[in-house]
């Protein structure tokens, strides 16, 4: 297909996969666009809608308004380099092209294409992990911002992930094996698409959002990365005493900004958008990353071009990343863990406030309300002096233990290790509970660390695995009821007995032709007493599988679902009235070593029916 900038040929796999091959970097992304757009026009054009707040939701539109997202994203394609910004406007172009050809399949509200809408996208999407900690401290204050604060408050649950490492001698062929599931909505502002990417001096494969160009989970044949969820403090919330449209900052009047029906402050040397008021003051919320979603475009870009851990470290070293936690690896058997995020300096110690257990306590010098921190907006004490370089983030590089892993834990969990300890790193960059641990990451270090001479099969299928691993807790708390009260299960008709040994038999596995699922299900929806329970479910013990009850999509029987909110497997899917609408949409699995580099992987809900079967897809990372 010959495009301004040369021309690309569009192949796919046979699960529908585009494979990009290009005569250069613009026809590349010439290429990508037109393969979004031809697979999911409609998908595309509403993430545009969003980005510019005309969707027609009215809350979701005022929000990405008051976070300025389209005008962010306006900043950052203007401050990109030329050889970048030419990416974006092929990108672009690829999607018009697709629209040119088939203009019965464009709707009439489709909105106009510029350059700066993919990157607005990714800021869409990242605008719950930059804000996070203000709106959890203003919550936590009896403040109630304006919903939703981001996209992933209209989530019905939390966002999670697993992300390993395996090194070379852990494994039976001398691989260094990584794995990335992260945990997310399924479809609207989080749609995944996967794409093969090679032109000019780029060759990747990874992960987007639907509408963005750039993938923030990717690799190359030679260094690969995951991301879980979880970082450092990146985010602060204000309270700042006004009188009418001005505030006074360390006896200054200044001035409350007004723009298209939002109110701002500058703030910290950021534009902090008013989330909520009382008769009193305004409260904002400040994040480093306004003004730097170029920044962040850069960063991407730079990490896919990295050939090594130490090339990826230099590109994370500018910090524009959002916080998360970092797993990578790379084709010479090296890895690291980084706690990455731009973390703002906050030296309220050095000025005389007060350092209090769950934050900054009232003081002299005008802290409000610490121990929730929300901060005075009205005193320069309170203010950022900079931020933190990558040196000072949570972080380790090739553990001694053989393996990386996170799964929504504390940094100190994720390797065996005494350097990740949190008397060694500024609280802020640790940024959680020392030791705090998830049923997913106690599963992981099970497996990792137990890894000797294991394979890619073996991680695949601990990767895929749908065991509710709370099962032997359950199982032995119903053992011991049953045991103290003998002369009730005696007096039980025959077929309460059989059911309480069918559950003390479970096997654990919410597999799709599991019927002992679903009976189990029952079992521990019914009531907290495990006999109560029992008896409860006895009259009427599901007959059905639990695929069958459980649909990933129609006619697609589900595995591996949530039993409650945070008991779930290690690749978890929700749902919802039967159907699926969370859980792992783009799982993939990197191997490095004697056979060059191999990966899979599998996406949801669009390849449904492969993870139905427990399986992944490999890879075709040469286009040609």
């Amino acid at each position: 297909m010959d495009n301004s900038w040369g021309s690309v040929r569009i192949h796919r796999d046979p699960y529908g996969t585009p494979l990009l091959n290009a005569t250069s970097e613009p026809a590349a992304y010439f290429g990508l666009g037109y393969a979004q757009a031809q697979d999911d026009l409609r998908g595309v054009l509403n993430q545009y809608r969003l980005v510019r707040g005309e969707l027609g939701e009215p809350e979701r539109d005022a929000n990405q308004r008051r976070w300025q997202v389209l005008e962010e994203a306006r900043r950052g394609f203007d401050s990109l380099p030329a050889e970048l910004r030419e990416c974006y406007v092929a990108f672009v172009a690829g999607i018009a092209a697709w629209m040119d050809e088939h203009p019965a399949d464009v709707p009439a509200w489709a909105p106009p294409l510029e350059p700066a809408l993919p990157i607005g996208v990714n800021r869409t999407v990242m605008l719950y992990w930059v804000i996070v900690d203000a709106i959890t401290s203003l919550r936590a204050a009896g403040v109630t911002p304006a919903a939703p604060a981001s996209e992933l408050d209209l989530a019905l649950v939390p966002p999670g992930s697993n992300a390993w490492v395996l090194r070379p001698w852990r494994t039976a062929a001398g691989e260094t094996i990584l794995v990335s599931d992260p945990h997310l909505p399924f479809g609207g502002a989080f749609e995944m698409y996967e794409a093969v990417v090679k032109g000019g001096d780029l060759h990747y494969t990874g992960f987007c959002f639907l509408g963005a160009m750039l993938p923030p989970l990717a690799h190359n044949r030679d260094v690969a990365w995951g991301l879980t969820t979880g970082g450092p403090r990146v985010s602060d919330a204000y309270r700042i005493e006004v009188d009418g449209g001005t505030y006074r900052y360390d006896g200054e009047t200044r001035e409350v900004l007004e723009y298209e029906g939002h109110a701002y402050v500058l703030h910290n040397g950021v534009i902090a958008p008013v989330v909520a008021r009382d008769d009193a003051a305004v409260y904002v919320v400040c994040t480093p990353y306004m003004g730097r979603a170029g920044q962040t475009e850069r960063q991407f870009m730079a990490m896919l071009r990295a050939r090594d851990t130490g090339g990826l470290r230099a590109a994370l070293d500018a910090c524009d990343f959002p916080p998360q936690n970092l797993l990578a690896a790379d084709s010479a058997g090296d890895c690291f863990y980084l706690r990455t995020g731009r973390v703002p300096v906050r030296d309220f110690e050095a000025r005389g406030v007060q350092d209090g257990k769950r934050g900054v306590l009232d003081g002299k010098w005008g802290v409000l309300d610490g121990k929730w921190g929300v901060l005075d907006g009205n005193t320069s004490a309170t203010a950022w002096q900079g931020i933190r370089p990558a040196a000072e983030l949570v972080q380790l590089a090739n553990p001694v233990s053989g393996y990386l892993q996170n799964c929504n834990t504390a940094p100190d969990t994720v390797a065996p290790d005494p350097a990740l300890s949190p008397e060694h790193w500024h609280r802020d960059a640790f940024n959680d509970e020392a030791g705090r641990d998830t049923s997913r990451g106690r599963r992981s270090v099970e497996l990792l660390s137990s890894a000797y001479a294991t394979d890619v099969e073996e991680v695949t299928a601990w990767a895929l695995e749908d065991r509710w691993m709370d099962t032997p807790l359950w199982q032995a708390r119903l053992a011991d009821a049953a045991a103290a009260d003998p002369a009730r299960v005696a007096g039980w008709p025959g077929g309460h007995r059989l059911l309480l040994r069918r559950l003390l038999g479970f096997d654990g596995h919410a597999g799709p032709d599991s019927v002992d699922a679903m009976v189990w299900l029952a079992w521990r929806s019914a009531a907290e007493d495990p006999l109560d329970a029992l008896e409860k479910v006895a009259p009427a013990v599901p007959d059905e599988t639990y695929g069958e009850a459980h649909q990933l999509a129609p006619g697609v029987p589900g595995r591996g679902g949530a039993l409650l909110e945070l008991e779930v497997p290690l690749r978890a899917t929700y749902f919802s009235g039967g159907r699926a609408y969370a859980g792992g949409p783009c799982l993939r699995i990197v191997a490095f070593g004697p056979y060059g580099m191999r990966s899979w992987s599998v996406s949801m809900p669009g390849q449904a029916e492969l993870y139905s079967r427990g399986e992944v897809k490999p890879i075709v990372f040469d286009p040609s």
